[in-house]
């Protein structure tokens, strides 16, 4: 049986306490957010973990977007990938950019649904107009 190992990173971005987790298992990475009100104390997030662990929706990552493993790179070229990364004005994790891809695929979700949602109530109010023109024209 694989082994399963999970990890949660909790920090505050203004003005909710986040908690990110990510689930590796085999080769295998997947993300999630989690957004908290107040800072949460040790034995929240245990409650929260066992209560709401299974109902998390993660992303997973592709192993093309999966880097080699530290050890496998040469120093020399390691110290020229630090450099570059640390020009780099922001600053983001994997885990960050995936969460910003599954916030993008969910604000894509509830506007469609939106979108569905107004058609069906204009198309009811265009029924009710057609209703009332037509009681009104038998009443004549």
């Amino acid at each position: 049986m694989d082994e399963v190992k999970s990890k949660l990173t909790v920090f505050f971005e203004d003005p909710f306490y986040v908690g990110v987790i990510e689930r590796e298992y085999g080769k295998k990475l997947e993300v999630t957010k989690v957004t908290f009100g107040k800072e949460p104390t040790d034995g929240e997030l245990l409650e929260f973990l066992n209560n709401n662990y299974s109902k998390l929706k993660f992303i997973r990552v592709n192993q093309s977007d999966r880097k080699k493993d530290i050890t496998e790179i040469n120093p020399k070229r390691m110290k020229r990938m630090v450099g570059k990364e640390m020009k780099k004005k922001s600053i983001s994790t994997k885990s960050q950019d995936l969460l910003k891809k599954q916030y993008e695929e969910r604000k894509l979700e509830v506007r469609s649904k939106n979108r569905e949602e107004k058609k069906e109530k204009e198309e009811r109010l265009f029924e009710l107009r057609q209703m009332k023109k037509k009681k009104k024209h038998k009443g004549r």
